[in-house]
């Protein structure tokens, strides 16, 4: 009677197994919840059609012209904070980097506004989303300088950049250069 009984526990205990899978006993509870989580790394990015452009023109004494160049950038940022795009004078000279350098002995030609009278001058200009500060034709800046701001994300951002020159009647001939970078930097500043 004993060895029946040893048997049919056993073999309740094996159907008990059979029947109910031990993954039916693992968790207990009336809700699941599953985490997902995503991280987005910070992504600032400044584009034009040429990363490097240059313009050229052929100018007279006591001309002045405030068309030259067209450079389109597209800001897009992703930082909540904001984003903001400098410029700085970038020329060839080390003391003057402001400076349209004379490739021969023409005296170099100063950045300023002027656009009459006896001084060669060349300037710059911003327009576009967030411009500030160089919407108008302005001196080119010796050290970076905010020209345009956004204070949260943005995504196609548009800036134009243009030049004007203005030759006084004693500029000697001589071709000039003059280079200005331009950089996103984020947060806003």
């Amino acid at each position: 009677m004993t060895k029946t009984k040893i048997i049919a526990g056993a073999g309740v205990a094996a159907l008990a197994a059979i029947a109910f899978p031990a993954a039916t006993f693992a968790a207990t509870g009336t809700t699941v919840t599953d985490t997902v989580q995503v991280t987005i790394d910070s992504a600032c990015l400044i584009t034009s059609s040429q990363m490097a452009n240059t313009y050229s023109d052929t100018m007279t004494n006591g001309q002045l012209k405030s068309d030259i160049g067209s450079t389109s950038m597209t800001v897009n940022c992703n930082d909540a904070a904001g984003w903001h795009v400098t410029a700085v004078g970038s020329g060839a000279d080390a003391s003057d980097k402001t400076a349209m350098n004379a490739t021969g002995s023409g005296t170099d030609i100063a950045t300023g506004t002027a656009t009459s009278g006896d001084t060669s001058n060349w300037a710059m200009k911003v327009t576009g989303t967030g411009a500030t500060g160089f919407t108008t034709f302005a001196a080119v800046p010796a050290s970076a300088t905010n020209v345009a701001t956004g204070s949260g994300s943005v995504a196609g951002a548009t800036l134009t950049t243009t030049y004007q020159v203005f030759i006084s009647a004693t500029q000697q001939a001589d071709i000039y250069t003059g280079q200005v970078t331009y950089t996103l930097a984020h947060p806003a500043a």
